[in-house]
């Protein structure tokens, strides 16, 4: 269980790392403000449910390992999508 929980652990810096520069690179792009901000908002949510499982809020689940980077995944690829048009 400790090394499935330090692998978790592992999994959320690399993609909180992953979604601090997308959004810090979705920031300097020429978007309409409204997609901008239905954007940032996805990505905060995303990057606070780590660290609500990391201090307890929420409890650590099979569900997560499963929800989470699927959402993550449609979360960059919408970003990345956004890059085309």
């Amino acid at each position: 269980m400790i090394i499935l929980r330090f692998l978790v652990l592992l999994f959320n810096v690399v993609v909180i790392t992953l979604l601090v520069y997308n959004m810090i690179q979705l920031y300097k792009r020429d978007i309409p403000s409204s997609k901008k901000n239905v954007i940032w908002f996805a990505g905060g949510v995303l990057l606070i449910v780590p660290l609500a499982i990391i201090f307890g809020i929420i409890p650590f689940s099979m569900v997560y390992l499963l929800i989470y980077p699927v959402a993550v995944s449609f979360f960059i690829y919408l970003i990345r999508e956004e890059k085309v048009l």
